[in-house]
């Protein structure tokens, strides 16, 4: 809601949409589950759907990712399983 009354302020009617899209990135970002923030199952679960039901699933706004691809080897590797 503060985001819908923020944006339809008079300060943002004469805006250039990039600012209104990177305010919207932002508060985005503040409002997102960080590092050590314990999920249920069913919670993590319900924001993977919700994530691949995106556009760009790929990425957060910021370009950030958010999804990666590691071959076997790579783990492997990773876990000093292979040299």
């Amino acid at each position: 809601m503060e985001m819908i009354d923020d944006l339809s302020d008079e300060q943002f009617t004469d805006r250039n949409p990039d600012i209104i899209y990177e305010r919207i990135a932002s508060m985005s970002c503040k409002a997102a589950v960080k590092g050590n923030h314990r999920l249920s199952e069913a919670e993590a679960n319900h924001l993977i759907d919700q994530l691949l039901d995106l556009e760009n699933p790929y990425a957060c706004p910021h370009g950030r990712p958010t999804i990666i691809s590691m071959s076997k080897r790579e783990l492997e590797k990773k876990f000093k399983r292979i040299v």
